[in-house]
């Protein structure tokens, strides 16, 4: 069994990081952006992944929102900080500072500049970073469409946990269901395997997932939880049709620009003031903004993204 655990089931939002609109950090939005999420059944987030831009923030940037995260949070949200970086010892200082502050856990990806190979080598990098936080629960954070690191998952976390005793698990945002299955068929009495990819959500509940990271859940948590509701009472008609309305509103956001950008305007629009993107993203400028309503509209989109539960 793994040394500590991370068992935490239900909904994670890989949280969106507020910025002002000339691209500075805005941390006085966290309280409301929680408060938002409470109201949407979230059990716990994901703070500074790939969505949250945190590769795009400098250590001390990094270091003071997850402080706020994790301040607003507190007794509320489970709370995962990611700490991962290109440079080793940037993602060691962001480790042992999640630590300091509370953190539920910390997840990493790799130094994917000079990228491991091979699944030891991957462990073997990561065993630093997880180091640096000796008390909290580690998760490796898959995500090969970033990193390029493509290997089996399951081979990894069999040699992983001989090097790394906090190793709790891991945020599977591959895109292979078959590769995530043989993780949790190998390893899911003892490591949480946390899904990423909300348009197969139900496809993951299908082969026993328990455990789910998205940042789709900023704006539309409410059908991820119809979702797992029906698919747990059996009911996997409206299961699919909830999940239809989930993929239609990932592929349309899609349309009209990256996932960040278009996804954080979904979340401006169910009223958490998130604000745009950095560069070298581009935010959607007030034209587009308004075009991108206005298909929602014409969709049937937009009224499902103020429906509750």
């Amino acid at each position: 069994m793994a040394a500590s655990r991370f068992n935490h089931k239900g909904l994670f939002v890989a949280t969106f990081t507020p910025m002002k609109e000339n691209g500075d950090i805005n941390p006085d939005v966290v309280p409301a952006y929680v408060d938002h999420l409470l109201r949407s059944g979230i059990v716990g987030i994901f703070v500074h992944g790939s969505k949250g831009e945190g590769l795009s923030m400098t250590v001390a940037e990094r270091k003071l929102m997850a402080e706020t995260w994790l301040a607003a949070s507190k007794g509320k949200l489970k709370t995962i900080i990611h700490v991962g970086a290109i440079a080793l010892r940037d993602a060691q200082e962001l480790a042992a500072h999640a630590e300091s502050n509370g953190a539920d856990a910390i997840a990493a990806i790799p130094s994917y500049y000079f990228a491991p190979r091979t699944p030891v080598e991957l462990a073997t990098s990561l065993q630093s970073v997880a180091a640096a936080a000796p008390n909290t629960p580690f998760l490796y954070y898959h995500n090969p469409a970033i990193t390029h690191i493509q290997m089996d998952m399951s081979v990894f976390l069999t040699i992983a946990k001989t090097h790394i005793p906090t190793l709790c698990g891991m945020k599977y945002t591959g895109s292979d269901l078959s590769g995530a299955s043989r993780c949790l068929l190998d390893h899911g009495l003892e490591f949480e395997i946390m899904w990423g990819p909300e348009d197969v959500l139900l496809g993951a509940l299908a082969l026993g997932m328990k455990s789910f990271i998205g940042s789709c859940y900023s704006f539309a948590a409410p059908i991820a939880n119809r979702i797992i509701e029906a698919a747990e009472a059996g009911d996997f008609e409206a299961a699919r049709s909830e999940q239809k309305k989930l993929k239609k509103l990932k592929d349309l956001a899609e349309r009209f620009g990256d996932p960040v950008s278009t996804f954080k305007a979904l979340t401006v629009i169910v009223g958490v003031p998130v604000g745009p993107t950095r560069a070298p993203l581009r935010a959607l400028n007030a034209k587009e903004m308004q075009r991108f309503q206005s298909t929602l509209q014409e969709e049937g989109c937009l009224k499902w993204l103020t429906e509750s539960d």
